[in-house]
């Protein structure tokens, strides 16, 4: 597929050596998220919201319960923007300010859509694999659907950034005696906790002993 069309919106000003527009690149660092930022105005304030976001082809997903504020301001259709972090390093420079954050990013504009109940289970289903891929839990209530909204913003105006640079000093700090360099950073799932309340003879699944980002 061709890659995003920037628009006076996503455009990367500051650092555009550093934006990109790439479809493959903007899908990868949605993909691997668990958390996003969603930002709109309700009323003359400003409310920014983390919750978790799901990717299904050229669409993304975020729900809520029927009382959630941010949700209910989107189905109004309040103009939105999404923003997809992950920090991959800390870059320490020979002085403060050398110093910087290695990082992907992505940012999404747009309004949203309400997901109609017949779609609820589907996407509900693959919101799930994609934040535990291979869950095996019991299959959604009507009721719990009922109780469940989801909104769709579709993929078009989109832009990343992308800082993996490593430290970037002055030329002349480059001379002193002083170390520089990156510290890596990345997310690690530990060993599994069971609910006190597991039924005797139940163990622990696979998707659950080897989940990782």
């Amino acid at each position: 597929m061709t890659d995003f069309a920037p628009t006076a919106r996503t455009t990367i000003r500051r650092r555009p050596d550093r934006g990109s527009y790439d479809r493959d690149l903007v899908h990868a660092i949605i993909d691997e998220a668990l958390l996003c930022h969603v930002s709109i105005i309700v009323g003359r304030e400003p409310l920014v919201i983390p919750t978790s976001i799901t990717r299904i082809a050229e669409d993304v997903y975020i729900h809520g319960s029927n009382k959630n504020r941010l949700i209910t301001s989107i189905e109004d259709g309040a103009r939105a923007s999404i923003a997809v972090t992950h920090t991959d390093g800390v870059v320490v420079g020979r002085s403060g300010f050398g110093c910087s954050l290695e990082y992907r990013s992505v940012v999404i504009f747009g309004r949203a859509s309400l997901v109609p109940a017949e779609d609820k289970e589907r996407v509900m289903n693959a919101v799930l694999q994609d934040i535990i891929p291979g869950y095996g839990g019991r299959r959604l209530k009507p009721s719990e659907l009922a109780a469940t909204r989801i909104v769709r913003f579709p993929l078009e105006e989109v832009s990343a950034k992308v800082r993996n640079h490593g430290v970037l000093d002055v030329e002349e700090d480059y001379q002193r005696d002083i170390w520089g360099g990156v510290i890596p950073l990345s997310l690690v799932a530990g060993e599994p906790v069971s609910d006190d309340r597991i039924r005797p003879g139940v163990d622990i699944p696979d998707y659950a002993r080897s989940y990782r980002r």
